[in-house]
Parts: C-alpha cells; sequence; structure tokens
C-alpha cells in the first residue's frame, strides 16, 4: 500500500503538472495555476502537528485569495477550463486542500468522539481556509454543471443512450447532493458568521442552477433543513439565505434533471 502522504504528494504534483501544461494559454488561468503551484508545495511539506498554511501568514495569504476567487476564475473561462477534466482535476484539488484541514490530526484517532472533537478543533483553527476554500468548490462545481450541461446539448445521440443517460443522472444526482451537504454543513454551530458568510454567498450565487438539479423532494427537504436551523444564522446572512430559498422554492427540475 502506498503510504497517504506519498499518494498525496504525487496526486497533488500531478495535478499541477497537467494544469501547467496548459497555462500559458491563460489570463486568470495562469494566474490560478501559479498561486495553486506555489500553495500545493506549502501543503505538500505541512505537517499538521506543527501547523497548516493560514491566512494569518502573509506568505500565504495571497496565495489562497487566488486558489479560491471562483468568481475571477469562471466569469469568463480561460480556454484550458472550457476541458472538462482540467476543470474536474481544479475542483478535486481544491476540495483535497479543505478535507486535508478538516481531516489533520485524525490519524491515530481510533474512537469517535476523539476524531469528532480534533475536527472541531481543526474547524476553530482552520475555519478561515476551509470556508474560502468550500466556497471555491461550490463556483467549481457550479462550471462543471455549465460544462457537462453544454456538452448533453452538443451530442444528444450520447446523451440519449443508457450509458449517457446513466452518466448525466450520476453527475445531477452527485452534484445536487453535494451543494446541499455543504449547504447544510454551513448551519453547524462551528463556524463563524464571517466563514458562513463566505460560502452562502458562494451557494447563493448557483443556487438556481443546483436547484434546477434537484428533484422536487430533495429542495423540499432542503427548504426544511433551512428553516429547522434557522436561529443559527444571523441576520447578516439574510440576503444570501433568501436567495437559496427563493431559488428552492422557485425553481423546477430542468435540464440534467431530467436523467
Amino acid at each position: 500500500m502506498i503510504p497517504v502522504a506519498i499518494h498525496r504528494a504525487v496526486r497533488l504534483l500531478c495535478l499541477g503538472t497537467a494544469f501547467a501544461a496548459s497555462a500559458a494559454q491563460a489570463g486568470t488561468y495562469t494566474d490560478f495555476v501559479q498561486a495553486n503551484d506555489r500553495y500545493a508545495v506549502l501543503m505538500l511539506h505541512a505537517k499538521p502537528a506543527q501547523g497548516l498554511p493560514q491566512l494569518s501568514d502573509p506568505a500565504v495569504a495571497p496565495l489562497l485569495a487566488i486558489v479560491t476567487d471562483g468568481p475571477r476564475l469562471f466569469a469568463k473561462p480561460d480556454a484550458p477550463l472550457a476541458n472538462m477534466q482540467t476543470s474536474i482535476g481544479i475542483c478535486t484539488q481544491v476540495g483535497d486542500y479543505a478535507r486535508y484541514y478538516q481531516k489533520a490530526g485524525l490519524a491515530g484517532l481510533s474512537s469517535q468522539e476523539a476524531q469528532r472533537a480534533q475536527v472541531e478543533r481543526n474547524l476553530a483553527r482552520y475555519g478561515d481556509e476551509m470556508s474560502a476554500l468550500f466556497g471555491f468548490v461550490i463556483d467549481c462545481n457550479a462550471h462543471l454543471v455549465t460544462l457537462m450541461d453544454a456538452e448533453r446539448q452538443a451530442r444528444p445521440e450520447e446523451a440519449a443512450t443508457e450509458a449517457g443517460k446513466e452518466r448525466l443522472h450520476d453527475f445531477s444526482v452527485n452534484s445536487a447532493t453535494a451543494y446541499a451537504g455543504l449547504v447544510q454543513f454551513v448551519a453547524m454551530p462551528y463556524w463563524t458568521v464571517p466563514q458562513k458568510k463566505t460560502m452562502l454567498e458562494a451557494a447563493a450565487r448557483h443556487a438556481t442552477v443546483n436547484a434546477a438539479m434537484m428533484k422536487p423532494e430533495m429542495r423540499q427537504a432542503l427548504l426544511a433543513s433551512l428553516a429547522d436551523n434557522a436561529a443559527s444564522f444571523d441576520s447578516s446572512l439574510a440576503a444570501p439565505l433568501a436567495t437559496i430559498r427563493q431559488a428552492l422554492a422557485a425553481t423546477t427540475c430542468t435540464g440534467l434533471c431530467e436523467y
């Protein structure tokens, strides 16, 4: 079995190399690749016991600001981002960063109680970094939805096959489930208000796109969850929450959701 640290190093380096191969074509994409390469190196050499890269570090803050700026990267996507595999690689790598912060220090903890306590310590220490990364993942996944829907429309014959339908169905269900899970995750008490705002604003930017991929029962379940957790949301979060609720209440299952 390959040791986890080595596997992670190989994975990050391979992804970074793949991004760099097409970076010369782009502007904002080039900025992202360069910052991401440097951030990946910091993550590779970081040891949970000594602390992971944080925004409070002047060497980290500008890199993470670029790496997590989804609106800038995807507003007018540069040519390399039209490639599904390149875009999936970006979403996966940034999601891996967030999960590494979340799971730091869990190795060797056998009981669920000890693991839960460690995760809560990680959230208290790295919540700013994690919320920024999770916010980017929402932006990135919305970009994948756009690419997949464009592919569906460009290749109707392929989408009509059993294999094509299954692929689109799985993508739609997985994407909608991930979005709903992140929105519900934000309601957890260990996030600060600014951290919740970062993630909810990202969720609000793509509320309609994601709601359109949800079956009615999933939309209703998410609306009910938001209502149940209303007390945990500060009044400053009213605007993004209203956008999310409106999309869930008014959007029907269309496009990818129909598979």
